[in-house]
């Protein structure tokens, strides 16, 4: 009985342990020059657990996309869709809209939570912009640093944080330019993640027979 009280006792504390350990996220994007792609590196106890490296799309020197869209159903004819909004027909879709705002609305503080469950260790977004005219440079930078300002203030508010995430954006008069820098350190307890993804799951499992009834009620 004493060998298995103490075994059970180690498995308790390792689970504890566990529970309260942290996962480091470390998030690199940059966007200049060849080189342009996401790295995501994931460690627990300073041991790498996952790496993904993820490529972005590259732009054109005068930022644009090229992007080919093909209309199949250009030179064939779409029958009319004839439809009929009784006043029966209203109530439904706005007894579904109700539903899915509801069911939104109690998904939304659960992912908050889980936001609000990182801390944040290190967030530096360096950016270069420029286009073929300096007053729309200018304004193009000036938007740019507003927005970043917003994100950044919205981010440390939502975490709780204490740090002061470093941002920039430089302007560049000389020629179109679009180049981009940002590093970031979160940390999470692996407690947390697991207690925020089973409330994440219960609402979505809420939705599921919110959705299996609604089927059930229709035909």
């Amino acid at each position: 009985m004493v060998i298995v009280g103490g075994i059970l006792v180690i498995i308790l504390i390792t689970i504890i342990f566990i529970l309260f350990s942290k996962v480091t996220v470390e998030l690199m994007a940059t966007y200049a020059n060849k080189q342009n792609d996401i790295f995501i590196t994931v460690k627990w106890m300073n041991i790498k657990v996952f790496r993904r490296s993820i490529p972005v799309i590259d732009l054109n020197s005068d930022l644009s996309l090229d992007i080919v869209e093909k209309d199949e159903m250009l030179n064939h004819q779409v029958p009319d869709k004839e439809k009929h909004y009784t006043p029966q027909y209203m109530e439904e879709q706005y007894h579904i809209i109700q539903k899915v705002f509801d069911t939104t609305r109690d998904v939304v503080p659960h992912v908050l939570n889980v936001v609000r469950a990182f801390r944040l260790h290190h967030f530096k977004w360096v950016s270069e912009l420029g286009v073929k005219a300096a007053n729309q440079t200018a304004v193009l930078v000036g938007t740019a640093y507003s927005l970043k300002s917003m994100g950044c203030h919205w981010m440390v508010v939502l975490m709780q944080s204490d740090y002061n995430p470093e941002f920039e954006v430089r302007p560049n008069y000389q020629k179109p330019t679009l180049q981009s820098e940002l590093e970031c350190i979160l940390s999470i307890r692996i407690g947390q993640i697991m207690r925020n993804a089973l409330s994440i799951a219960w609402q979505y499992q809420k939705l599921k027979r919110w959705n299996g009834n609604e089927r059930a009620s229709n035909s």
